[in-house]
């Protein structure tokens, strides 16, 4: 396929089918396109009502081109497009750029399919459809019908876009990013966002891949894709678009409810290293932080500031990203308090300015010496046409050009920013970031970047016992009741509550007999899914007495549903469970549970298997977090035990996905004494599979 990209991307022969003479018409708008960056390739056209535009011949048909053509970019209509590619196809044409919607239909078929087709069948590569092309400022090549007159040099940076009108946005920025490859990827009919990211890492000098995505259509690949970017050390940064459609809602749990159409993405990219970012500007941002030819060398990260105004609103903005400044060594703020006006305080983040006396290089430089800094940032605003801003200018180049360290500028308003200086530093390798919150954010990418936890050794997922299988088989429904998910969970090796099941009052003194008193009576109806929403359970049962009114009210008001006892258990509640994503497969969703767990929505989701180390990461994650660490006065809670568990079910729930949809423990309750799971939600795939 790479070398299909080349062609495509790369290439030394282009034809533009469609061209034409008339001004401002799509195909000569292309000519103009590749004319305006001064592409050294040779450009053949194609379009039987002409035998010249200007002064180049034009072509009947592709057939009636001499030699080899590399690419061709197709300025002709929907109803055109497919005969046009299998003329591109039969004239050994490897790449090729589908401007065009392929609304409609070839026969008794879609056009997509009949073009999707055509391109596999040939090993062509496609750009589109419904896409703006490309632009490959390497070669100087821009290929699109509504063209940039000029462009920056390329920055080591990439742009693959589903959205064309970002694409053209971004393409278009003013903050000197020249992205060397810049693909409008549209409909990915036969050429998709990961066969560029691996053309990209494999064979090309980009430094940073970022991303504008709707989707990922081929989760696979793109896995493969962004393991091969992480091995040669070029990170991928994705925007996801649609975040808040609800594209899934599986059928029974809390767990699926909240995970929601991004859950499953957040969880992928997370797992895999992938940078994720939440607007353009922050794309931007981290895309030219990450782009910097000097390498972080630690985590720390120093800022000065000539605003303590300002110094109040980043800590602020850094604190709700949970993005920390480092403590400073004992002799750099002996350096640092040197040059500081009588009174203010050394500190990270610094307000450096006092009466008026310059002191910024040499503040920001003592704090680049600090061995635990790893990059330097000014934070000042660079309005154009005042001394002060040249003056920081000044201060900031200096800095830089006495330190190896990454240096920054981080400008508080972005649209107060002087080109020219934001031009002039960038050019000098110093980053120029355009907001405080984007900025902030940026810093903290590149620092899990570099820094982030190391991969924990993941359990294998579990191979299912005979006893799963019979459990699974002997149900009786798709929905298991919870004695049977219990079932589930012991085979798991996950800690449940004792429980029992119960014909009458006399069963529940047995069990009290062995468990001991309080006691907890629900129904186990695989119909009723939230059973304390019916009336289901009675809590705290003391005494034979109690609970035999339980008893009685539960076999009134449900009086054919199974009733099970279980022994009470405290602790947090949590919500644990198991979804299955038509793209990414198992989702492992956890978060806080119990009656609150769709009210406060507080969940994080991990593709599974995660060992215990990364279950404990993620627990940290929610802001529920304190309530197991003891917070007001509460008992903290066994974490061990619990990220064990954690990562039990994890292992589990991977195991046991070829037969069950959904699986959900709402709660488990985490306590000082350990974690043990006190109700089973559990959903058989309707098309059950022994093959493990």
């Amino acid at each position: 396929m790479n070398m299909a990209i080349s062609a495509l991307l790369r290439p030394r022969r282009l034809a533009i089918v469609g061209a034409s003479p008339k001004e401002d018409s799509f195909g000569a708008n292309l000519l103009q396109s590749i004319r305006y960056l001064g592409f050294a390739g040779e450009v053949v056209l194609v379009n039987p009502r002409y035998d010249r535009i200007g002064d180049m011949v034009c072509h009947g048909s592709l057939s009636e081109v001499p030699g080899e053509v590399d690419c061709a970019a197709f300025a002709v209509g929907d109803a055109h497009l497919a005969s046009s590619l299998t003329a591109a196809a039969k004239a050994g044409l490897r790449g090729a750029v589908l401007f065009g919607r392929a609304h409609g239909d070839e026969g008794a078929r879609s056009r997509i399919d009949v073009i999707r087709d055509i391109a596999s069948n040939s090993g062509m590569a496609v750009c589109g459809a419904n896409c703006m092309g490309f632009v490959n400022l390497v070669d100087g090549l821009q290929l699109t019908g509504m063209p940039f007159k000029s462009l920056p040099a390329p920055s080591g940076v990439a742009l693959i876009s589903h959205s064309g009108s970002t694409w053209s946005g971004l393409v278009g920025n003013r903050r000197q990013m020249g992205f060397d490859y810049a693909i409008s990827a549209g409909l990915e009919l036969a050429t998709g966002a990961a066969d560029y990211i691996r053309f990209l890492v494999e064979a090309t000098d980009v430094r940073v891949i970022a991303c504008v995505l709707e989707t990922i259509r081929d989760p696979a690949g793109f896995l493969v894709a962004a393991q091969l970017a992480a091995a040669k050390g070029v990170p991928i940064i994705v925007l996801k678009l649609g975040r808040s459609e609800a594209a899934k809602h599986f059928a029974i749990s809390h767990s699926g409810a909240l995970s929601g159409s991004n859950a499953a993405y957040d969880a992928f990219f997370e797992r895999h290293g992938i940078v994720q970012v939440r607007s353009l500007d922050e794309l931007l941002d981290t895309a030219e932080l990450l782009a910097l030819r000097r390498v972080m060398p630690v985590s720390g990260i120093a800022l000065g500031t000539d605003s303590g105004g300002e110094r109040q609103l980043i800590v602020d903005l850094a604190a709700d990203l949970a993005l920390p400044f480092t403590e400073l060594a004992p002799a750099t703020m002996d350096a640092v308090g040197a040059h500081l006006d009588a009174g203010m305080e050394v500190s990270n983040p610094l307000d450096y300015w006092g009466d008026g006396a310059d002191v910024m290089a040499p503040v920001l430089g003592a704090m680049a010496k600090d061995p635990g800094v790893g990059i330097v940032v000014m934070a000042t605003n660079l309005p154009p046409d005042r001394r002060f801003s040249e003056m920081s200018a000044a201060a900031i180049r200096r800095v830089h050009a006495e330190t190896d360290k990454p240096v920054a500028v981080m400008g508080n308003i972005a649209t107060t920013l002087s080109p020219d200086i934001a031009a002039e530093l960038r050019g000098r390798g110093i980053a120029v970031l355009m907001g405080t919150a984007s900025g902030l954010a940026a810093l903290g990418h590149l620092r899990r970047w570099r820094f982030g936890q190391p991969a924990a050794d993941q359990p294998p997922p579990q191979r299912l016992s005979p006893a799963v299988h019979a459990i699974l088989d002997g149900a009786g429904g798709d929905m298991l009741r919870s004695a049977e998910g219990f079932r589930l969970l012991v085979e798991a090796g996950i800690p449940s509550a004792p429980f029992a099941e119960i014909r009458a009052p006399e069963d529940i003194a047995a069990f009290a007999a062995q468990h001991g008193w309080p006691v907890v009576l629900k129904i186990d109806d695989a119909a009723i899914a939230h059973k304390s929403d019916q009336g289901g359970v009675f809590l705290g049962l003391r005494n034979q007495q109690e609970a035999t009114v339980a008893w009685q009210a539960l076999s009134a008001r449900h009086p054919q549903a199974p009733v099970i006892v279980q022994a009470m258990a405290s602790g947090v509640e949590l919500i644990l469970g198991m979804t299955t994503d038509p793209d990414f497969g198992p989702l492992i969703t956890l978060g806080l549970g119990g009656v609150f767990t769709e009210i406060f929505r507080d969940t994080t989701a991990v593709l599974p298997p995660v060992s215990a180390a990364e279950a404990r990461r993620a627990l940290e994650r929610l802001k529920a977090f304190p309530l197991l660490t003891g917070a007001r006065g509460r008992p903290p809670a066994d974490l061990d035990a619990l990220c064990t568990l954690i990562s039990r079910f994890s292992a589990f729930a991977v195991g046991v996905a070829g037969r069950v949809a959904e699986i959900e423990i709402n709660p488990v309750l985490a306590g000082p004494e350990g974690a043990v799971a006190v109700d089973c939600l559990a959903l058989r795939r309707k098309e059950a599979s022994h093959e493990q």
